[in-house]
C-alpha cells in the first residue's frame, strides 16, 4: 500500500505557493490594483512566477505507480488563473511544460484541467461558488483519470487524503488572496476619491499642492500652465450648471489627451485648471499650451438640450526653478494668466521667467552634487 509521504510538506507548500503569489500580486499592484485586466508584462510576470512556484511543488509526488502521480503542483495553476486571467494561468502551464518533461502524459492531463477553465473564463466571474465549483469538478476528473491507471481499491485512502490536503491549501491561499485583493481596490478606491476631482477626474487641488511640494524638495525644475477658461459665467447663466460642469470634464479629458504621461494635469478651482510638465522647455510648454488652446476652441460641448457652446481658455505659462518658493512660481504663471486675459483672452502668455529657463539645468546639476 502507497503511503502520503508528501503530505508532511503539505505546511511547506502550501506557505510556498501563498508566498510567491501574494508577494508577486502585491508588487503588481503598487500603481493600481492587479488584475486580468493589467499591462501584459504584469500578467506574464505573474505567470512565470507561479510557474516556477509550480516546478518547485512538482518535487513532492504522492507516487501511485508507474509514472502516475499526484502533486501540489495543480494549485498556483487554477489561483493564478482566477487572479491573473488567461495572460497569466497560461504562461504558468507553459513554464511548467517546459521545465517538467514536456509531452508527458502527466502535462497533458493538466493541459485539458488548463483548456477548460481557459474556455469557461473562471477569471471573469470570479466568486467563491464558481471556485469550489471549479475545484471539485477537477478534483473528480483527477480521481476518474488515475482511476482508470491504478488499482483504486488499494489507493482510496491516499487519493481521497490527498485530494481533500490540495482542495483545503487552494481554499486557504484563495480565501487569502481574496482579502489581499480586496483592501488593495479598498486602499486605491480611498486614495483616489481624496485625490481625484470628483467632477472631471482629474487630480484635486490638494493633489496640485502635493505635486508642487514634491518639486520643492526633490530640487526639480519643471513647466508651470494655469488655465482658465473664458466667460464661463455666462455657460452657466445661460445654460445652466449641469451644462457648466459638463463642459469643465470635458476640458479635463482635453487636458490629459495634450499632455505627455508623465505630466502632471490637476483641476486648480472653478473654472481653472493648472498642468505641470516635467520639461521646462520654453519651447515645448508653449507647444503644449497651444495644443491644448486650439483644441478648446475647436471643441464642440452639447448639452443634454442639444445646444451646442463654443468655448475658449486662456493660459498663463511659466517655470519653477528649484530656489524658488512655490507661491512665487504660482504667482507669476498667474500673472502670466492675467496678462493673457488682458490681451483679449484665447491666448497663450508666457511669464518673463521663461528667459531663465537654462537655469533649471545648472540647478538640477547643483542638486545632484549636494546630494
Amino acid at each position: 500500500m502507497t503511503y502520503i509521504e508528501s503530505i508532511s510538506s503539505f505546511y511547506s507548500d502550501a506557505c510556498i505557493t501563498y508566498a510567491t503569489l501574494s508577494i508577486t500580486y502585491f508588487a503588481l499592484s503598487q500603481n493600481a490594483p492587479f488584475s486580468y485586466q493589467s499591462a501584459l508584462w504584469k500578467r506574464v510576470l505573474f505567470g512565470v512566477l507561479a510557474g516556477l512556484a509550480v516546478v518547485y511543488l512538482n518535487q513532492d509526488r504522492l507516487l501511485l505507480t508507474g509514472n502516475i502521480y499526484f502533486s501540489f503542483a495543480m494549485i498556483p495553476m487554477i489561483l493564478v488563473m482566477f487572479f491573473g486571467g488567461a495572460v497569466s494561468g497560461g504562461v504558468c502551464y507553459l513554464v511548467s511544460f517546459g521545465f517538467n518533461g514536456g509531452f508527458t502524459l502527466d502535462n497533458l492531463f493538466i493541459g485539458v484541467i488548463i483548456l477548460a477553465l481557459l474556455l469557461s473564463g473562471v477569471w471573469r466571474r470570479k466568486s467563491n461558488r464558481v471556485f469550489y465549483l471549479t475545484i471539485g469538478v477537477i478534483a473528480l476528473y483527477r480521481i476518474a483519470v488515475v482511476g482508470s491507471f491504478v488499482n483504486f481499491r488499494e489507493l482510496w485512502p491516499d487519493i481521497l487524503l490527498y485530494q481533500v490536503a490540495s482542495a483545503l491549501c487552494l481554499a486557504i491561499c484563495y480565501h487569502a488572496l481574496s482579502f489581499k485583493e480586496r483592501h488593495i481596490h479598498a486602499f486605491f478606491s480611498m486614495r483616489n476619491k481624496a485625490t481625484t476631482d470628483s467632477l472631471t477626474h482629474i487630480n484635486n487641488r490638494a493633489s496640485v499642492d502635493y505635486q508642487m511640494m514634491l518639486q520643492h524638495a526633490k530640487r526639480q525644475s519643471c513647466g508651470l500652465m494655469i488655465l482658465d477658461l473664458d466667460n464661463f459665467k455666462q455657460v452657466n447663466d445661460t445654460y445652466g450648471h449641469l451644462a457648466g460642469d459638463g463642459v469643465l470634464a470635458h476640458v479635463g479629458e482635453i487636458l490629459k489627451d495634450c499632455v505627455r504621461h508623465e505630466d502632471f494635469v490637476g483641476r486648480y478651482g472653478g473654472e481653472e485648471f493648472i498642468v505641470i510638465t516635467s520639461s521646462y522647455d520654453p519651447l515645448h510648454i508653449a507647444a503644449v499650451a497651444e495644443r491644448i488652446r486650439s483644441r478648446v476652441e475647436a471643441f464642440d460641448f452639447i448639452t443634454e438640450n442639444g445646444y451646442t457652446i463654443r468655448m475658449t481658455i486662456s493660459i498663463g505659462t511659466s517655470l519653477y526653478l528649484p530656489g524658488m518658493s512655490v507661491e512665487k512660481a504660482i504667482e507669476m504663471t498667474d500673472e502670466a494668466l492675467y496678462d493673457a486675459k488682458r490681451e483679449g483672452k484665447n491666448r497663450v502668455v508666457s511669464s518673463r521667467l521663461m528667459s531663465l529657463s537654462q537655469l533649471g539645468k545648472g540647478f538640477g546639476h547643483m542638486a545632484v552634487k549636494k546630494s
